[in-house]
């Protein structure tokens, strides 16, 4: 016999209860703001053409892809992220429909990175694009949805660090660096490696790095110091308005609840990014918990028309490692019942079950003896059911179920109409 190695693939990971729950819960609540916003459902293909994010996903995430060649000997991958996926989708379903598409995603995402904490190989997002909104609210009510999730799950302590990736692009272009060397050197930026930043610079004559040293020095939460900034550098000229833009995000935001920090050295890793971006910290993670930003150029770089988009992405085991180093996590709201059956009329039996499970209550049904029901009652106890509902030869001859309850270490025999209309039962 051969024995089978049962870990799973390294980076890989089985989720199981109770994390699976929570995790669920995530997802449920997230899809509830995410509709309340008017962002509607797309469940992209896990499986897409390499080539969709070799263009312009960034020299870190095209490293890290599960890049392989099918039977027909296409190059394909697993989708390392959502945003270029929706991109595609966007061009393929919706392109002549009315703008904005406010577009909404769940699912697993897949990157070969060295495993650690908080990071996985295999990583469930959720997120949201909206595509066809040049408008700075567009990219506030990201920040919105954010805030309303959050606090619809309990995360609370977290920070949002907000950039625009458009200054330095703008100063990179009227500096004369291409577009594949500017997108090298905001790698650099989001990895701090500021020494690497200063020899490609060095390289074109027009560059002025005290500029951008002044810049990746500029972190506040006052809207002010960044108008400074704009009329400091105005010789600069559209390149400031950016700056101007995010003085307002921040203003308005932090008046809006957030905990908005402006970083005006911030980049993100992927190189799609052309202005506003941000990403969310929490003290008790080393890791971003999620992000986003503007791209307003990957639509026509698949060959559409130029159009502005905006979205982010979540890590959902990032928020639930989040939620737990702070003790919030949520409360599961699930009402479990063992039903004990000591008779074997299985039409009888359904028909409590029913009567249970239209009073919310999740119902595992189990047959067993009444020699045996005391271990039974044990192992609902162990495993921390709120209830056991019996049905022994007298409550089935009856039309009865017994309840009792775990909690309040009560015990009361109902007929089958009064579960059903005894909401207060179960309080």
């Amino acid at each position: 016999m051969v024995k089978l190695n049962i870990e799973p693939v390294r980076g890989m990971r089985d989720v199981i209860p109770p994390e699976s729950k929570f995790v669920e819960i995530l997802i449920r609540r997230f899809e509830d703001v995410a509709r309340k916003y008017g962002y509607e459902p797309v469940i992209p293909p896990i499986i897409e053409r390499f080539e969709l994010f070799a263009l312009k996903s960034g020299p870190e995430i095209r490293r890290s892809m599960y890049v392989f060649k099918d039977k027909a000997g296409r190059e394909v991958c697993l989708r390392p992220e959502f945003t270029a996926s929706i991109a595609r989708i966007y061009l393929k379903h919706f392109l002549p429909k009315p703008k904005p598409i406010k577009l909404y995603y769940v699912g697993p995402a897949f990157r070969y990175e060295e495993p650690q904490l908080g990071r996985y190989r295999e990583f469930i997002q959720v997120g949201v694009e909206n595509i066809g909104d040049h408008s700075v609210y567009s990219d506030i009510e990201l920040l919105l949805i954010l805030r309303d999730y959050y606090r619809s799950i309990g995360l609370s302590g977290y920070t949002v660090r907000i950039g625009n990736v458009g200054v330095m692009r703008g100063l990179f272009t009227r500096w004369g660096i291409q577009e594949d060397v500017q997108d090298v050197i905001l790698h650099l930026i989001d990895k701090r490696r500021i020494d690497d930043v200063q020899e490609i610079l060095k390289r074109y004559a027009d560059a002025e790095l005290d500029v951008i040293s002044y810049l990746m020095g500029v972190r506040t939460t006052d809207p002010d110091e960044l108008e400074q900034v704009a009329r400091k550098f105005s010789k600069y000229g559209d390149v400031m308005n950016e700056v101007a833009r995010l003085s307002k995000l921040l203003k308005v935001t932090r008046a809006m609840g957030i905990n908005t920090v402006a970083d005006l050295g911030f980049a993100r890793g992927l190189a799609y990014y052309t202005g506003f971006i941000f990403e969310v910290t929490v003290p008790s993670l080393n890791v971003s918990i999620g992000g986003g930003g503007r791209y307003d150029t990957l639509i026509k770089l698949y060959g559409g028309p130029q159009t502005p988009a905006t979205g982010f992405s979540l890590g959902v085991e990032r928020t639930y490692l989040a939620l737990k180093a702070s003790d919030s996590l949520p409360e599961v709201g699930e009402r479990r019942v063992m039903l004990i059956s000591l008779i074997d009329d299985y039409t009888y039996v359904d028909r409590v079950s029913e009567v249970l499970r239209s009073q919310g209550l999740a119902v595992n049904t189990r047959f067993t003896t009444l020699s045996k029901l005391g271990d039974a009652l044990g192992v609902a106890s162990r495993m921390m059911y709120d209830y056991v509902a019996i049905i022994g030869d007298k409550e089935f001859r009856s039309a009865k179920v017994t309840i009792k309850d775990l909690r309040k270490r009560e015990q009361r025999t109902y007929s089958i109409k009064e579960l059903g209309e005894g909401e207060s039962i179960w309080i």
